[in-house]
């Protein structure tokens, strides 16, 4: 850049100083836009980012879900097991079960709710504490129960029959003859089984 000199100051030249300006604005706009370039590809990456973290929040909702739903599922199971083995598993039933029980229990301190399964077990051995709408059904599984656990009486074994007495104890046995065996072993069977051989033995040689 030339210079001249006039009266003790310097000054510039005129064509100098306007190029000098036209450079320095030229490097100027070069360097705004390559700030607007990466200012865009920034906002490019951001609005990638916020997708991305879209997309994340998404996945978390959906498992938060799941995971909601999977605990009242499991809620649901674990209510049914216990309402089951009183042997009520209407789906009515059960319904009104839980309907009561949060109902019940709505109403207590927390200190005092119970657990369903303890709080099915009390109604049950005192049915009278049941609600209104749940008493029915606790009474007849009340009486379902007692009827299980009454001692089944076993029926009396019948006595044995009495046996006829024996007539012939102490009889006189009559003389061993042919015909006094016949009659004798006819007449009397305890005679017959100890004489048998000798009554065949008459029989065949009566004639």
């Amino acid at each position: 850049m030339k210079t001249i000199e006039h009266d003790g100051q310097v000054f510039v030249l005129k064509s100098d100083m306007e190029n000098a300006i036209q450079s320095r604005l030229s490097k100027m706009s070069s360097r705004a836009a390559e700030a607007e370039q990466q200012a865009a590809q920034l906002q490019e990456s951001i609005d990638s980012m916020n997708g991305r973290l879209g997309a994340l929040d998404n996945l978390q909702s959906q498992i938060e879900d799941y995971k909601g739903q999977l605990e009242q599922a499991n809620g649901r199971f674990s209510r049914y097991q216990t309402v089951s083995k009183y042997g009520m598993t209407d789906p009515e039933q059960m319904e009104l079960i839980e309907w009561q029980y949060e109902r019940t229990m709505g109403k207590r301190n927390k200190k005092d709710q119970q657990p369903l399964a303890d709080w099915l077990d009390s109604l049950v051995q005192d049915p009278t504490t049941a609600p209104i709408a749940l008493r029915p059904h606790i009474q007849a599984l009340s009486t379902a129960t007692e009827s299980q656990a009454a001692p089944v009486e076993s029926a009396p074994s019948p006595s044995p029959l009495p046996q006829p007495p024996r007539v012939n104890n102490g009889a006189i046995q009559a003389p061993a003859s042919s015909e006094g065996l016949l009659e004798r072993g006819l007449t009397d069977l305890d005679f017959y089984r100890e004489h048998r051989e000798a009554i065949k033995k008459a029989f065949y040689n009566r004639s």
